[in-house]
């Protein structure tokens, strides 16, 4: 029940016309007239949907011109209670309809409504138990956006949900009005960032720096964060590097009141994540390395099943459990089974409630992961989850296999060896090998658009020569520290190839919009550069050195000349002896061109 925070507009004259004074009438309006679309939340690393968010549509056949407007009616009449209601289970018995039967329905609730107290509360688990839905399967989204006005009450309500299994989400966030008391006092289980700092993030650094200081501070608390307003490839891209643990957005999936299209698996974000190969091939074979490969239990096993397949593995301690699609939902460890057999009914297997368990009912939540996502990324969501026992990984959204703790710092620690060996020891940037495999990379992938730029100095060696190596090892810094500024990691390869050569390396085929950021930085390193010569040398405007034959002469002052190579979306295959022979082109037309820059298209 997704609803605007505009200023209150209520269009009494049309409501007038629908003859909507009394609550039965007004309710009733509202049940016959509105209905309820959804709109899923997947993992940004599996695609796999973890839930989906209820949201009205039709307020405009009463006359509303906004769903804010409706709320906005309820609440001067004192009829936001019945309204709520109504659309409560009108949105839960549409969600008990989907085929998913381990995601959860998230709903919005006006927040001027939590006034009443815990009576709310008892409504909306008694709605939840009359219809037949879980309450662990049921997330309150309440919106920062509202001014919370119920004071106390409202912490009474979250805490009886709570106690039944009911999840929080805190929407809208950075919008309005922080809840830094709710954050602390009622920690919610998820935080929406509002899509005002989604929306063109992946080419907005104060954005991304704010975000990212967000999406950390909640991952320390435990929270998933989930981004609002995907709308881009680029968008996602960024949210991932960030760090979200979900997405929602028109990238997905548009909310939709066409219940067969909805899905729990969105391949779309597979399909994404194939793309973005980045940084991925050394980190899946370690992966590959290091999974265990433990056999997972169907979720619809009985429990005398369940009790026999540990019987017969003695020396496992937990079971990855996933759906008839292998779609994984949680694991069920050796803890938990014995749990359930000190339970009255658990120790006899022909009790009526033991024949009606099966393996959901005992499955605990585990983190997932796509087997091709960075072991950092792995980590992380194994570090944010500190009751887990691991992570599951997956791979085209089916369970493939399970990473513990001691896997997972192993395969971390190998990862970091292999980057020292292959750091420069100057600038700390990738090597040749790294930026070797994101070229090679590069033209096998003909679906994804790339550029690739290399940098080489001018005049380097005559001012090495003159001024020393450790001013040579200032200049070379200084170019280094220059091209990090510009560029954040999350939308750019940087590499130092070695002495005053560099690379970086974009997943984009539009070069218009990095070309004068790539003049900046060459500007930026001549004038910051000026500063290493003496002064008499910065007013000729030269130096006078041996060049690479011996000769004695003049050279201009440190500059940079950059050879720029784009490989289109849909290109025909390109070899890597290629790119060098257009590289080798590309820097001698770049000492004659404006701005020390010459490109071309391979297609």
């Amino acid at each position: 029940m997704s609803r605007s925070i505009d200023d209150t507009i209520v269009h009494l004259h049309t409501v007038h016309a629908l003859n909507l004074h009394d609550v039965d009438d007004f309710v009733g309006a509202v049940d016959r007239e509105t209905g309820m679309a959804f709109q899923p939340l997947v993992h940004i690393d599996t695609g796999i949907a973890h839930g989906y968010e209820a949201l009205l549509r039709g307020v405009e056949l009463l006359g509303m011109s906004s769903i804010g407007a409706l709320f906005d009616h309820a609440h001067a009449h004192g009829w936001l209670g019945p309204l709520e209601r109504v659309l409560r289970r009108k949105a839960i018995r549409a969600f008990v309809g989907l085929p998913s039967p381990t995601t959860r329905l998230f709903l919005n609730t006006d927040a001027r409504l939590l006034a009443v107290g815990a009576g709310l509360a008892d409504e909306i688990l008694a709605d939840l138990d009359d219809l037949g839905l879980d309450p662990g399967r049921l997330c309150l989204e309440i919106p920062e956006s509202q001014e919370a006005v119920a004071g106390d009450n409202s912490f009474e309500v979250f805490r009886r949900l709570r106690e039944s299994g009911v999840h929080l989400a805190l929407d809208d966030f950075g919008q309005g009005y922080s809840r830094m008391r709710l954050l602390h006092e009622q920690q919610p289980d998820y935080v929406k960032i509002d899509r005002y700092f989604i929306t063109g993030i992946a080419s907005a650094p104060k954005k991304r720096l704010f975000v990212s200081r967000i999406v950390d501070m909640m991952h320390v608390l435990g929270i998933s964060m989930v981004a609002e307003g995907v709308e881009t490839e680029a968008e996602f891209r960024a949210c991932k590097d960030l760090g979200f643990d979900m997405v929602q957005g028109f990238l997905i999936q548009r909310p939709t009141v066409d219940y067969v299209t909805i899905q729990s698996i969105y391949h779309e974000v597979e399909a994404l994540n194939a793309r973005e190969r980045r940084n991925r091939s050394d980190d899946t074979s370690l992966v590959r390395k290091h999974i265990e490969q433990l056999p997972a239990l169907s979720a619809d096993l009985g429990m005398i099943e369940v009790f026999d397949a540990f019987r017969l593995h003695r020396s496992t301690t937990l079971f990855p459990v996933v759906e008839a699609n292998g779609r994984p939902i949680g694991v069920i460890r050796d803890i938990d089974l014995k749990t359930y057999a000190y339970a009255p009914h658990g120790r006899d297997p022909m009790d009526a409630k033991s024949r009606q368990t099966t393996l959901r009912d005992l499955a605990r939540p585990c983190p997932t992961s796509a087997i091709d996502a960075p072991i950092e990324k792995i980590l992380e969501l194994f570090s944010h989850n500190t009751d887990a026992p691991g992570v599951m990984l997956v791979e085209n959204g089916r369970y493939s296999g399970f990473m513990d703790a001691i896997a997972i710092l192993t395969a971390m620690h190998e990862k970091n060896l292999n980057a020292a060996r292959d750091r420069h020891p100057l600038t700390r940037l990738p090597g040749n090998l790294s930026i070797t495999d994101w070229v090679a990379d590069a033209v096998k992938d003909t679906v994804s658009g790339r550029v690739l730029v290399y940098f080489d100095f001018d005049a380097f060696k005559p001012f090495n020569d003159s001024y020393g190596f450790r001013q040579g090892d200032r200049a070379i810094q200084l170019f280094a520290e220059l091209l990090q500024k510009e560029f954040h990691l999350s939308e750019a390869f940087l590499g130092h190839i070695g002495g005053d050569d560099f690379f970086a390396g974009f997943m984009v085929d539009d070069v218009e919009a990095i070309r004068p950021r790539l003049v900046r930085v060459v500007e930026r390193f001549s004038r910051e550069a000026e500063s290493f010569y003496d002064a008499k040398t910065r007013d000729r405007g030269h130096v006078v050195a041996r060049g690479r034959d011996g000769m004695r002469r003049r050279f201009g002052l440190l500059g940079c000349r950059v050879g720029i190579v784009v490989l289109p979306a849909g290109r025909s295959p390109i070899s890597i002896d290629r790119i060098k022979i257009e590289v080798a082109r590309l820097k001698q037309h770049a000492r004659d061109s404006e701005h020390g820059l010459a490109e071309v298209q391979l297609l």
